[in-house]
């Protein structure tokens, strides 16, 4: 493999012959309205991404057109062992998971430009996502001395296909005084997901379902600028989201070979929330040195959720007022000092409500809880930063509180069984502090360390399980950058996550290294990277709980580590330019039990 990457990399070195010869045959043409960037990545496991960006800007309006699609497999190695508390018995379960991920975008956006005070935009994409699961679990028991064994085979077959679609609208009434803003947002996609599960190597029983969720944003905001600094903001916003969900399970008879609907796993939901929303803000600056805005917000949010198999319903209508405040001094030129306070509501997402059931085996399921309450957040920071010639200091020191905090939990059905799910809980209080200290030690050389301190305080029950944690923890990132010429990057990045305990569990430290080259040929228009993702190997996930009615162990190895090429042209000096750290790919979510 080492091999063909240097082959690679040598069959590329012969354009930077060209450069000058192809710098003087560019500036001999015309300036073209035309730009754009190509870019492919590469990590010889056959994982891949592609991007293709045209833009066309004329005086009046300008046209973007774009196209991405990626496809990747992930290989994750789990273990999951438990001892129902009480009992004697005992199982360790060894899933392997591989999963392909297929997906392709397009999008097109208009820009208008009628005068220097009128603006219109316009956007519109299509997506297509795939991911097929298969995963196998062996799992070996033990009840009252007796072992039991089975091996069980699961395919899910997840695709989407979404439409989005945007409008915006911005009036200039008189310049640098005041301006109308106008937008809309629409939404609608289409999942899928037939799966079928097997228990030694027989057919057990399949599912097919389909959701539809649809979404919608309209909003106008007012900007009014006085002739003492001083600035007046409002608005107006709508948001709405609907979701249907219909998931059929369909379990083999013993004796026969019919099929019958399993009532227990069978899914139906109904989901429909609209939210309207009105703000209004005034902020001023008194000389140079004070600056203060001061805002109310507020939600009035109607929801309406219907579980079809059991017919219950869950109807909330509420009211959410949201102050905010913005208080800036500069002690200086180089220092500058923060407090900010805000209050907000945040929504479950789709996948935290959908009821949907997973069978991981006949003893482990996952699903969604659709009654979920948003959670409630208050947050109040004080940020200081100072920057001098080559060294910059931001600090941040925060506390929240979150009511309703929203969090994973096991639950049993019988002694063995385990259902993972979401509830709220009662209340997380979070005090942090976030430190970071980016540096150009010298002309060739950047340095940017940061560290994240983080004490948890958190309370509440559900179903007997306490949800209480006191936990301290801590993170830290630091990313080395050296210049070895005008073109060439090489970058090191480190991060490491300290033990951290959430409700029931622990989840054990966890660290990594990742490494990147690039090289710019024809004056930095053909950029070639290569990176490697998890140097070492290290990234692992591990989780114990010894609360509640199970004793769970969990540990989660996921095939981080892997070589990545890249490639990136561009032409006509398009906007973006992508760097060294473009080529990583794009860091994963936590591995949930299970997976």
């Amino acid at each position: 493999m080492k091999k063909r990457i240097i082959q690679v990399l040598f069959s590329l070195l012969p354009l930077c012959m060209y450069e000058d010869i192809f710098a003087q045959e560019n500036n001999k043409r015309n300036k073209t309205p035309w730009s754009g960037v190509v870019s492919l990545n590469y990590d010889f496991t056959n994982n891949f991404t592609g991007n293709i960006n045209l833009e066309y800007n004329r005086e009046k309006w300008g046209l973007h057109v774009d196209y991405s699609g990626h496809s990747d497999r992930i290989e994750i190695s789990s273990e999951l062992f438990r001892i129902p508390v009480g009992t004697s018995i005992k199982s360790l379960q060894k899933i392997e998971t591989e999963q392909h991920h297929l997906s392709h975008a397009i999008g097109l956006q208009l820009n208008l430009r009628p005068s220097s005070r009128n603006l219109f935009f316009g956007e519109f994409k299509l997506q297509f996502p795939k991911i097929t699961t298969n995963q196998d679990v062996s799992n070996n028991g033990l009840n009252d001395g007796v072992h039991s064994t089975y091996d069980a085979h699961n395919r899910i077959a997840f695709s989407r296909k979404t439409i989005e679609g945007s409008l915006a609208h911005k009036y200039i009434f008189e310049e640098n005084k005041h301006e109308l803003s106008t937008s809309g947002v629409f939404s609608y996609t289409e999942d899928s997901r037939p799966a079928t599960y097997h228990i030694n190597e027989i057919l057990s029983h399949t599912a097919d379902g389909k959701e539809s969720p649809r979404f919608a944003r309209l909003q106008a905001d007012y900007l009014y600028s006085f002739a003492n600094e001083g600035q007046l903001e409002a608005g107006i916003h709508f948001f709405s989201r609907w979701n249907k969900t219909r998931y059929y399970f369909h379990d083999k008879t013993q004796n026969s070979e019919e099929w019958v609907n399993n009532p227990n796993l069978n899914q139906g939901l109904d989901h429909s929330e609209f939210v309207y929303s009105a703000y209004l803000s005034y902020s001023r600056q008194w000389g140079e040195q004070f600056s203060c805005k001061i805002g109310l917000y507020s939600d009035y949010d109607i929801s309406r959720t219907t579980l079809l198999q059991t017919n219950r319903k869950n109807n909330t209508n509420r009211f959410y007022p949201y102050p905010r405040l913005t208080i800036q001094y500069h002690l200086s030129d180089r220092q500058e000092l923060a407090l900010h306070f805000n209050r907000e509501s945040i929504r479950p997402d789709y996948v935290q409500l959908n009821p949907y059931t997973n069978p991981i085996d006949p003893i482990t399921f996952e699903r969604g809880n659709p009654f979920l309450r948003p959670e409630i957040m208050n947050q109040i920071a004080l940020q200081y930063s100072v920057t001098g010639k080559q060294v910059q200091l931001n600090s941040n020191l925060y506390f929240k509180s979150t009511e309703k905090f929203i969090t994973p939990v096991a639950l049993t059905t019988t002694p063995d069984t385990l259902i993972m799910t979401y509830t709220n809980g009662g209340i997380q209080n979070e005090v942090g502090w976030d430190i970071n200290l980016p540096a150009q030690i010298f002309p060739w050389m950047s340095l940017t360390p940061s560290i994240s301190l983080l004490h948890t305080h958190s309370t509440g029950k559900f179903q007997g399980i306490d949800l209480h944690v006191d936990d301290f923890c801590w993170s830290s990132h630091v990313e080395l950058s050296l210049f070895a010429g005008k073109y060439t990057e090489f970058q090191a990045s480190f991060s490491y996550q300290s033990a951290t305990k959430v409700p029931q569990f622990k989840v054990e430290e966890n660290h990594y290294l990742d490494l990147a080259i690039k090289q710019g040929f024809l004056k930095d228009r053909l950029q070639v990277s290569f990176s490697i993702s998890d140097v070492f190997d290290t990234s692992k996930w591990t989780a114990r709980s010894n609360q509640g009615p199970l004793r769970l162990e969990n540990y989660s190895k996921e095939a981080t580590q892997a070589y990545w090429i890249g490639l990136t042209f561009n032409f006509n000096s398009y906007s973006h330019r992508p760097t060294a750290a473009d080529s990583h790919p794009q860091k994963r979510s936590t591995i949930k039990i299970g997976q």
